[in-house]
């Protein structure tokens, strides 16, 4: 039998760490032009503030996205559209875009 890792551990004793990656990526920062791929159990305080700035990042513009997805559904179904027509004919026909 192995023993359990530190990480591996954390998991199992709190559940609002069940997600926790093995890795995370650090993004470029100052004279360092590369993302760094650091394993969770090796990484600094800073590493993890700078992991979770690139991630949020990310999860505005994935938000971001979503919102404007929805806002054209949206749109479409208030102009009577039926979910087989073309999404962007349904919100610009009725705007007096082409």
């Amino acid at each position: 039998m192995t023993a359990k890792t530190k990480l591996e551990r954390l998991r199992e004793d709190n559940s609002y760490l069940a997600d926790l990656p093995d890795t995370i990526r650090i993004p470029p920062l100052g004279d360092r032009q590369e993302e760094v791929i650091k394993p969770i159990e090796a990484a600094s305080i800073d590493d993890l503030a700078f992991a979770q700035l690139a991630l949020q990042a990310k999860s505005s513009a994935l938000y971001g996205e979503i919102d404007a997805l929805r806002r054209v559904y949206d749109m479409a179904r208030k102009n009577g559209s039926l979910g087989a027509d073309n999404a962007l004919d349904a919100v610009t026909s009725k705007k007096g875009g082409k």
